[in-house]
């Protein structure tokens, strides 16, 4: 297997000795394809390898230094050069920008239903999980840059064609290696590559103008001797600069392991790692089909349904070729000639250099060229019918002309009838299906290199990926004309026939993602005056959204005076009416955010969704409006295929970061909408690491209190003339709090761990077990690698991550939060005695503490500490007097992790992500978990509920997600793969509860 290692994809390419090289090099600012836009006329037809390789040396140094000047010609795009006056940058979303591990810029696209690749200049191949942007394989394909990929979509086989001269086949779901296809020799690289489904053909399109093809079905018939003897004859590449020091390839003799040679046929030869090999024959060479590099092959069928092959050159000629399907050679079919559309032959401008083609509906070929415009064919006349928008504006014809800056088009796509071409200066061109301009987007990652996409999503490779959701786009111009004929856009959630009543939502749900993206815009802040309309227009958000996804009812309950609004929305099951006394499942949750603090220190915008490399970035996203649409959605699904068996009802809440004001309330005051629930389900706690799925099912508590000490005299007082003479609060306010806890941080209010619940000799050997479980299997999560880095051995850091998490989940502590002064001159002068002295402070309380001890404890110590420091001080001109306020916030919450709802939904956690792996799931996942935080919410929901109630914690984010900090993020598998788990939990649940 020849997979790469994460921690080597940094490493830069070597410096470029070829032009091949040269080319690779050049691909961060305009891509292979324009490695000779101008050098057609280099390229002579001539029938001696010999004189090319003369030819090539000859030109190598005109060629780099022509190459930089064409990258430092290319224009910087900026708005006015859009197709239209109105570019498309607020229509399209960005879902998400890939960029690690990738080393290189990406020179080539493609992709199955499952996984998005992209082959880069230095010769990798990553491939991404479509529905979660998670890089699953890097291997090194090839010797020198990626630079086509073509799909077999029904034999699950990706090729790949390179700078080293080959065209590689690999397993597409594993990318394990299949066998190898050399061009014949003398080809150079394998600019652009084809593949035909029906007929199993490969078309590549070489370095050396030449068209070759390569029956794939029928490989095992190839000649293994001639094989053998040309790989083993061949020493360099087109245009390599040493030969000499270049390596042969090597020879096996071994029977094939992986595609076995047709029947009664001699074994093909092999390459080292045991592949088989095969040499396109002279019988597959079609030599200087151009009249200069052929930089796109496209394959097809004309108007009357036959196969055909459409190919594009340096030399600015389209060429199609008939005879795919039979057993001759490919036979020109015709070549495509210029001056009918705008007056004027076109063959012998360099502009006209043809770097990409793409067929639409209605018989239509479009080819982007090195001037920027993009030609429209009409393949049953073999007529050019139009120029789009023209870069340089010389030949544009009709409404499709424009002026702007001009850059190379080098990527073609056509999608749900629109015509999307990408450019040399980082922008994606649209039309719609009267072929009309609707606009242009930058495609996020500079030179738009390639292009690849289905449905409402296309990909643009550069410097990266850049993924959008052109749906918008689509609903505006795609009618048909170009692409497949689809219309409208798909609003489903999941749902299927009644044939198949209980389907798995689609992983890949851009419906979820679209509805994000709009809740996290809504700064939700609890408790600042100016954003109230805000959170009640994020309130008013998920009422509508719930709504529209099928809810029976859906509305806003009071909170609080002056608080904002409760979210109620009730789905019903399928097979019963809701009641007062029907069994309900009770989700919890908020819409209110932490504010986003220091705004500088994110690397996004803190409130709009920015999808990177698997992540999605925003405030709230992690806590807690990415967990709540994602248990929306997935009981949406369920309704919808109506296997919904126990009624849902959702009470979002839009003060949990403020205590949960007004909560209890609400909740009691309309009892009679929730029915009686047996399972209240929430999504608010993080995994232990970042890869194992956990289920939490113990929280503590907590009480907040404010300590502020103040003088009797009204103002600060300068230190050089009262020091001394006057009551000093903030020394006061050092001693009591000095006397809360020891420096180890025992607290040391007396009496305050009485009640503390005794380590069990079973939690403690679960706990251990626990440590041991996740320094073995996650090494890197963020804590068990701090533990590791402060140990001096493995049982050192076991030792650590075993304290740390005890203390952390188990233990009652005390932190002082905050400590300030009375006024801001008082912060900055370090001349003055302020007046008054204050500190914020927590306690966090276990099993089996009670809220209303533990605060009685604290005050009184408090009071006695300070009543202590008072009476020690000298006669002085002013007294000074406590002011103490201690509120007990949240109750701990320990949960039965052996009940039957607490196994169910742990089955539902390893199903789903045992889902894509081999064997049976491991019984140790889902890792359960206690949280040091607290949500005040989910004892008194049990509580109000009691009996029959039970709360379980579903965590969705990482150990990483950075909740209440800056830069928030969820990652969009855990975020997909979460509403999978609710579903499989609600699906079953009824035979639970």
């Amino acid at each position: 297997m020849e997979f790469l290692s994460r921690s080597n994809t940094s490493a830069e390419p070597s410096p470029a000795s070829t032009p091949l090289q040269a080319a690779q090099k050049k691909a961060s600012g305009i891509g292979i394809s324009g490695l000779c836009g101008h050098l057609h006329h280099h390229v002579v037809r001539s029938d001696s390898h010999a004189s090319i390789s003369t030819m090539a040396a000859t030109h190598q140094n005109q060629l780099q230094n022509q190459l930089q000047n064409q990258l430092q010609n290319q224009p910087q795009h900026s708005p006015a050069d859009s197709t239209s006056p109105d570019t498309l940058n607020n229509s399209v979303r960005s879902v998400q920008t890939l960029s690690a591990p990738l080393d290189s810029s990406i020179l080539a696209l493609a992709q199955t239903d499952e996984l998005l690749f992209g082959g880069t200049q230095s010769g990798s191949i990553h491939a991404w999980r479509r529905s979660t942007f998670r890089l699953v394989h890097t291997i090194q394909a090839h010797a020198a840059g990626c630079l086509a990929l073509a799909v077999d979509l029904q034999r699950r086989v990706l090729f790949s064609a390179g700078g080293d001269g080959r065209v590689r086949a690999w397993d597409a779901d594993s990318l394990e290696p299949l066998y190898d296809v050399y061009a014949a020799e003398h080809s150079g690289a394998v600019l652009a590559l084809a593949h035909f489904a029906d007929e199993d053909r490969l078309a590549l399109g070489c370095q050396n103008t030449s068209v070759q093809w390569f029956d794939v079905g029928r490989r095992g018939e190839a000649d293994s001797g001639l094989a053998a003897r040309e790989m083993a004859a061949r020493r360099s590449r087109f245009f390599d600069a040493d030969a000499a020091a270049a390596p042969a390839v090597a020879v096996c003799t071994a029977s094939p392991a992986v595609v076995p040679a047709a029947q009664g046929a001699p074994p093909p030869t092999m390459v080292a790692g045991g592949r088989p090999a095969y040499v396109v024959d002279s019988g597959g060479v079609h030599a200087f089909a151009h009249s200069g590099f052929v930089y796109s092959v496209i394959a097809g069928r004309l108007p009357s349904g036959e196969p055909a092959l459409f190919s594009g050159g340096g030399d600015g000629a389209i060429h199609v070729w008939t005879g795919v399907g039979g057993p001759s050679k490919l036979h020109k079919a015709a070549t495509l000639r210029r001056g009918n559309a705008g007056g004027s032959e076109s063959d012998g401008d360099d502009d006209v250099c043809v770097h990409a083609l793409a067929l639409g509906a209605d018989g239509l070929l479009f080819a982007g060229l090195q001037s920027g415009a993009v030609e429209v064919w009409d393949l049953e006349t073999m007529q050019l019918i139009r120029e789009l928008a023209g870069g340089n504006g010389r030949r544009g014809s009709g409404s499709g002309s424009g002026s702007g800056a001009e850059a190379s088009v080098f990527a073609l796509h056509v999608s749900r009838g629109c015509l999307y071409a990408g450019d040399a200066a980082g922008r994606i061109r649209v039309w719609c299906g009267d072929l009309q301009p609707l606009g242009s987007f930058d495609g996020g990652a500079g030179a738009v290199l390639a292009l690849a996409g289905t449905h409402d999503e296309v990909a643009a490779g550069g410097s990266g990926i850049g993924v959008w959701d052109t749906s918008a786009v689509v609903a505006e111009g795609g009618i048909g004309g170009i692409g497949d004929g689809a219309l409208g856009i798909g609003t489903d959630i999941g749902a299927a026939s009644c044939a198949n009543p209980a389907p798995a939502p689609n992983t890949s749900d851009a419906r979820l993602l679209h509805a994000l993206a709009q809740w996290v815009r809504l700064r939700s802040v609890a408790g600042v005056p100016e954003l109230q309309p805000e959170c009640r227009r994020a309130a008013r958000f998920l009422r509508d959204l719930a709504h529209q996804l099928g809810a029976a009812d859906s509305r806003l309950l009071a909170g609080a005076p002056g608080a904002n609004p409760l979210v109620y929305a009730r789905f019903d099951a399928s097979d019963a009416r809701f009641a007062e006394d029907a069994p309900t499942v009770f989700v919890y949750g908020h819409y209110d955010v932490m504010p986003a603090g220091d705004e500088a220190q994110w690397a996004t915008r803190p409130f709009e969704l920015t999808g990177r490399d698997g992540f999605l970035y925003a405030r709230g996203v992690t806590d807690d409006k990415g967990p709540v649409l994602a248990t929306l959605f997935a009981v949406a699904a369920l309704a919808a295929a109506q296997a919904l068996r126990v009624a849902v009802v959702f009470c979002i809440e839009g003060e949990e970061e403020r205590g949960s004001t007004g909560l209890h309330a609400a909740v009691a005051h309309h009892r009679a909408l929730f029915g009686v629930p047996r399972l209240v389900l929430l999504s608010s706690a993080y995994w232990l690491g970042e890869a194992t799925p956990c289920l939490t099912y113990g929280m503590r508590g907590a009480i907040r209190a404010t300590v502020r000490i103040e003088s009797s005299r009204a103002a600060d007082v300068h230190a050089g003339v009262w020091g001394g003479a006057v009551s000093e609060p903030l020394a006061c306010l050092a001693h009591v709090l000095a006397r809360l806890a020891d420096g180890a941080g025992r607290v040391l209010v007396p009496g305050f761990h009485d009640a503390v619940r005794a380590v069990a000799p079973a939690e403690a050997q679960a706990m251990r077990a626990l440590v041991r479980w996740i320094t073995a299997n996650e090494a890197s999560a963020p804590l068990v690698a701090r533990c590791a880095a402060a140990g001096r051995a493995p049982e050192d850091a076991q030792a650590r991550l075993y304290a740390q998490l005890m203390q952390r989940w188990r233990f009652p502590t005390l932190t002082i939060h905050h400590v300030d002064v009375s006024t801001v001159a008082a912060r900055s002068n370090a001349t003055l005695v302020p007046a008054a002295a204050q500190a914020t402070l927590s306690v966090r309380v276990v099993p089996d503490q009670t809220l209303d001890d533990i605060a009685a404890k604290l005050t009184g110590h408090i009071r006695a500490v300070f009543a202590e420091t008072v009476a020690a001080e000298p006669a002085l001109l002013d007294a000074l007097a406590l002011h103490l306020d201690v509120q007990p916030v949240a109750n701990w919450w320990l949960a039965d992790p052996q009940t039957p709802v607490f196994k169910a939904a742990a089955k539902a956690i390893r199903d789903e992500w045992a889902a894509d792996a081999s064997g049976a799931p491991s019984e140790d996942v889902p890792l359960l978990i206690r949280e040091g935080g607290s949500i005040s919410a989910v004892p008194w929901l049990e509580a109000f509920f009691a009996p029959h109630a039970v709360a379980v914690n579903l965590p969705m984010g990482q150990s990483s997600d950075n909740a209440h900090l800056d830069n928030e993020r969820i990652s969009l598998e855990n975020l997909m793969r979460g509403r999978q788990v609710v579903w499989r939990l609600l699906k079953d649940i009824g035979e639970v509860i």
